[in-house]
């Protein structure tokens, strides 16, 4: 069985870690007596939020595990602060990917996969629009070559279910 691990990218890390830790410096060293109430709260509320950034990109400069691991019969996703998820290719439907942009800047990059809808439940028009993610932008590969891989993978594993069960293609 062939094991295909991906990490995290220690540049987008390095990036993050670099500006959550200036923000976070600017945050400890304002003054704050000069301000309203409202922005006091709004300024620690921003602190928190730099402060958790910065939290997160040292996790993942240090993280010496996988994030994602491609086997022949499942995908493992790692989460960073939750615990792992395993989706066997034979409950996967497809693949796809989904950006998420502001004022036409891509922000975030995701692959869905959507499962196939499950026999022993009543079928409806929800079950098959239930998917995992695999959260690429902080992965070290390209959302199309990932793609391609988990696609290949995916009809690799149908050919062979096919094959097994004695069905001709």
């Amino acid at each position: 069985m062939r094991e295909i691990h991906f990490y995290s990218s220690k540049i987008v890390s390095s990036i993050m870690f670099v500006f959550s830790a200036l923000f976070t410096y600017n945050f400890i060293f304002m003054d704050m007596g000069r301000y309203s109430l409202f922005k006091v709260i709004m300024f620690n509320l921003g602190f928190v939020l730099f402060l958790f950034g910065l939290i997160y990109s040292l996790i993942l400069l240090i993280r010496r595990k996988p994030l994602l691991t491609i086997t022949d019969k499942q995908i493992i996703i790692y989460g960073v602060l939750e615990k792992r998820t395993l989706v066997d290719f034979k409950d996967i439907k497809s693949f796809y990917i989904s950006n998420t942009t502001h004022r036409g800047i891509k922000t975030t990059e995701s692959i869905f996969i959507v499962l196939k809808p499950d026999e022993n439940k009543k079928s409806d028009k929800l079950s098959f629009y239930f998917h995992q993610a695999i959260k690429v932008d902080i992965l070290n590969v390209k959302t199309r070559v990932l793609l391609e891989l988990l696609n290949s993978r995916l009809e690799t594993f149908n050919d062979v279910k096919k094959f097994g069960s004695g069905e001709i293609v």
